[in-house]
């Protein structure tokens, strides 16, 4: 399986990411780190002798603007596992978030799962240890710094009731790119993200391209967890926004499933762009 992470100048972000990856239970076979046009930071931190024993692939355009969806595609074209497992770099995954994944992956269906949001006055005071040793998961002592997780202690950590619970909030899903996985053949069946969405609804257009296409959702409540490390977003622009809504509305009854350009020209990118 491949871990898909996308980034975007963000490299203490991205760093708390990778401690979480380097305590999975199950380690992803390789990393595809999807920059859309970070800085020398970031690179810098790949190289960074905590992570030398993570086998990380660096997938980089120019930064032009917003097009994580075009990196998306290359960083797809890049990878090697039969299995994707997509998140953003300011999430940190639950000890057990590869495995679950790869627990619950069915042929012909793709997985997404919830974002907790940390607000960023309690995520700031996480340590390293507290990431490498999933304390920062621990009910008990996040409320302490933060009383509002409680509404979320069932999905901080894995239980006995996981699957039942699992089960009572079962549901198709859209797809969420903070987390979300899907076989490779699928995502390349429907040549990956649309490059002409920028920020907002790109992800679920995807996903309603898959169901157009045949592909079942499901969504996990309880098991496929990460912790969000929230941020203001001053990069939205509204009226994009509701247009690329009403775009996606329309998706839904066209049966559209392919477009163009997508993965099937990534590579071909690559070389252009990347060296």
């Amino acid at each position: 399986m491949s871990l898909i992470i996308s980034t975007y100048d963000n490299a203490a972000a991205l760093r708390l990411s990778l401690l979480g990856v380097r305590a999975q239970s199950r380690p992803p076979d390789e990393i595809v780190i999807a920059d859309d046009g970070s800085a020398q930071a970031t690179a810098a931190l790949l190289r960074q002798p905590e992570f030398a024993g993570l086998p990380i692939r660096h997938a980089w355009h120019p930064d032009r603007g917003w097009r994580k969806s075009k990196v998306m595609n290359l960083a797809i074209a890049l990878t090697t596992g039969e299995y994707l497992v997509g998140m953003d770099g300011d999430c940190i995954p639950r000890r057990d978030f590869v495995a679950s994944h790869l627990r619950h992956a069915r042929p012909r269906m793709f997985l997404s799962g919830p974002l907790i949001r940390v607000p960023a006055a309690v995520h700031r005071g996480f340590t390293d240890q507290e990431i490498l040793d999933s304390t920062v998961f621990a009910p008990q002592r996040l409320e302490v710094r933060w009383p509002a997780a409680a509404r979320h202690r069932r999905q901080l950590g894995p239980g006995r009731l996981e699957p039942w619970l699992n089960l009572v909030s079962w549901r198709p899903c859209v797809l969420m790119g903070g987390n979300f996985s899907l076989w490779r053949s699928d995502a390349i069946a429907v040549n990956g993200f649309d490059e002409s969405f920028v920020y907002g609804k790109e992800d679920r257009e995807l996903g309603v391209r898959l169901r157009n296409a045949g592909i079942a959702s499901r969504w996990l409540k309880y098991s496929l967890i990460v912790l969000h490390l929230d941020h203001p977003r001053s990069w939205v622009d509204l009226d994009r926004y509701r247009e690329q809504r009403r775009r996606l509305r329309r998706l839904w009854f066209s049966g559209t499933t392919w477009i163009t350009p997508g993965i099937d020209t990534a590579q071909a990118r690559a070389a252009a762009e990347c060296g």
